[in-house]
């Protein structure tokens, strides 16, 4: 059963990262969000690369973007896009849309 990886707060996110031996959970604060941003992308699905999209949360705490695409959180994705947009318009963090 997949479970949400991404929990929006007033001011904060709670980010469920998956790697390839750990899973980690990053709390970031409205203030250590640097930048957030959909684009679209190709995934590797069934032997292929198929067009996708995918969310980029840039912060200052950690080196490189965490990244959501959208085939591996097919079920809340689209949640993840309405909540993020939300949370980046309610505290001023720079928000991109490259999917418009």
């Amino acid at each position: 059963m997949a479970n949400k990886r991404i929990l929006c707060d007033k001011t904060e996110l709670v980010l469920t990262v998956v790697g390839k031996k750990r899973v980690s959970i990053v709390n970031l604060t409205y203030e250590q969000i640097v930048s957030i941003r959909f684009e679209p992308f190709k995934e590797f699905r069934f032997f292929r690369k198929v067009p996708s999209e995918r969310i980029s949360i840039t912060t200052s705490k950690l080196g490189s973007p965490i990244v959501y695409t959208k085939y591996k959180e097919k079920k809340y994705f689209e949640e993840y896009k309405k909540e993020l947009r939300k949370f980046a318009e309610d505290n001023r963090v720079t928000f991109y849309d490259d999917l418009e």
